[in-house]
């Protein structure tokens, strides 16, 4: 969802900075995948000074012609031209393409503005530290998002950029529905920049519970204007589901990716109208002029699952039990894994049967529960389920102790950002490896130090210890986890940083993550919290294609 990335941060990230990522965010919608050509260059009755005879092939018809008939139908029937730079399209790639828009809305297509798409074959301007080869699509113009204190207002102001997608090499590589997925996320993005940024309204910040902050500028006055940035609610649950490509905390990250995968959600994953009933009703009534795509029935989320569930083992399709368990692994729902895993253990102590057992032991890789985990545990010790059948699906890879232990417990913490609230210093970041972690019966324990820019002299330090499963999002009072009183300096760079410790109590194994880093500095005075009920205005570039917008 490999992970889908938007913009990365780099080893020491200045949150509260105008050199901050934040003030030169690309949203690009980061989608991943490529088209390598192979030449097979066969060589007949080849010797010492003899030439060698190369076999002549031909295509079949005209390769060009059928090329461009295809743009030509793609442009008729979506409204978009699709643009060779680097590389160029082919025949398959537009066919693949051709379907994902196939699912789209009517409202998604010739949206006044967008030209076209673009073929490269990897993101071009990234910033400094970001993955790029594991990139499949990035959506543009970025934006900036600023409080201008000369008219007293919250401003998204989008960067002069032609608006477009850009897809990468690594698209074509994904499987359809993989790739459908991101192909529809990335235009659910494209809707957004031309619908004055929907995922800005103060609706959708309402429905997915993100809040603004201030973030001060290193060498900022009193008058200056400054950033500011839309934080999750770590209290909260849920936010949108996410593919199976993306980390775990992807929604979390920023209103837009919440709303992107909430748009891909509406129309890939039958439980979403269920399990997030305000986003999708928001999505049905202004962004897919109601059409729908799944059929509707009067039931809660836990009911309509475990109905489909225990259909599905009654009727022994396996297939269907690995798909539903799936969908539900989407996202953490506690109540609704216990009652799955209930009958999926009932299921397995009849008689043992290696295509069931394989199958179910499949399922239990979608889920976080421990439960899970002991499941899998029992089927490989019975020798029901040999391990290397387990391993043969990638999120059974995910989910297994080799990956947990030598790749994910050394992750480092993401988007970091210190602030204040009523006056108390806090911390708040996004832990992406703590799902997993918690579903593997790791304890994690959160280890943070301040110190001066240039000293390596702690000035305070402190800890926070979470067990169990977690969605993945930390707020920490700095107060209370810190070790005797904290009193930090103001109007002086500091250095903040934040590691995480995995603790098995039982198998006494440890791992500490790589230590993530801000650099950022308390300014008297300042204001962290958003004004009450703030609207922000979206700023667009004096381009002809937001004409209309502006």
């Amino acid at each position: 969802m490999g992970k889908w990335v938007t913009s990365g941060e780099p080893p020491l990230a200045n949150c509260n900075s105008w050199l901050s990522t934040l003030l030169s965010t690309q949203r690009t919608l980061l989608s991943v995948v490529g088209w390598v050509l192979v030449a097979n260059l066969l060589y007949a009755g080849v010797s010492w000074g003899e030439e060698a005879k190369r076999p002549f092939y031909e295509y079949p018809g005209d390769y060009r012609q059928e090329i461009n008939q295809l743009k030509d139908d793609f442009k008729t029937q979506f409204g978009y031209e699709l643009l060779d730079m680097e590389l160029g399209w082919k025949p398959d790639e537009i066919k693949e393409l051709s379907l994902a828009f196939s699912k789209l809305p009517e409202t998604f297509l010739r949206i006044p503005g967008v030209k076209g798409f673009y073929h490269f074959s990897k993101l071009r301007a990234a910033p400094e530290g970001m993955p790029v080869d594991d990139i499949p699509a990035a959506t543009f113009p970025g934006f900036r998002t600023v409080y201008r204190n000369s008219n007293l207002s919250y401003q998204v102001e989008i960067d002069d950029q032609e608006p477009r997608i850009e897809f990468f090499n690594i698209l074509f590589y994904e499987d359809r529905d993989k790739f459908q997925n991101i192909v529809q996320h990335e235009m659910a993005h494209i809707f957004d920049i031309f619908h004055r940024y929907l995922s800005f309204s103060k609706e959708w910040l309402e429905i997915s519970k993100f809040s603004l902050i201030h973030l001060p500028a290193l060498d900022g006055q009193p008058g200056d204007d400054y950033l500011f940035t839309a934080l999750n609610d770590p209290d909260a649950g849920h936010y949108a589901p996410v593919s199976t490509r993306q980390l775990s905390t992807y929604s979390r990250q920023n209103p837009q990716e919440d709303f992107a995968n909430s748009a891909s959600a509406y129309i890939n994953y039958p439980y979403f109208r269920y399990s997030h009933p305000k986003r999708y009703q928001f999505l049905k009534d202004k962004v897919f002029g109601g059409k729908e795509y799944f059929p509707e029935t009067a039931m809660s989320y836990q009911d309509k699952v475990v109905s489909d569930f225990e259909t599905a083992l009654t009727g022994r399709d396996w297939d269907n039990v690995v798909r539903i368990a799936r969908e539900v692994g989407r996202d953490y729902t506690p109540e609704v894994e216990s009652e799955l895993l209930a009958r999926l253990g009932k299921n397995l102590e009849d008689s043992p049967d290696s295509v069931r057992d394989a199958k179910l032991g499949i399922a239990t890789c979608f889920l976080y529960s421990a439960e899970a985990l002991e499941i899998r545990k029992n089927l490989i010790r019975k020798k029901r389920v040999p391990l290397q059948t387990l391993l043969e699906v990638r999120r059974c890879v995910l989910m297994s102790r080799r990956s947990f232990e030598k790749d994910f417990a050394l992750w480092s913490m993401r988007s970091i950002y210190f602030f204040k609230s009523k006056g108390r210093a806090q911390l708040q970041f996004l832990d992406p490896v703590l799902p997993l972690a918690g579903a593997r019966g790791f304890e994690t324990q959160y280890l943070w130090r301040i110190f001066y820019d240039g000293s390596d002299v702690s000035v305070a330090e402190g800890s926070y210890r979470v067990d169990g499963v977690r969605p993945g999002s930390i707020k920490l009072d700095l107060e209370k986890t810190v070790v005797g009183t904290l009193n930090l300096p103001t109007g002086q760079p500091l250095i903040l940083e934040l590691g995480a410790q995995r603790v098995h109590p039982r198998e006494f194994k440890k791992f500490n993550s790589k230590p993530g880093k801000i650099r950022f500095v308390i300014r008297p005075g300042f204001n962290y919290e958003a004004h009450h009920n703030s609207t922000i205005k979206i700023i667009y570039p004096e381009r002809p294609e937001f004409e209309k917008l502006n």
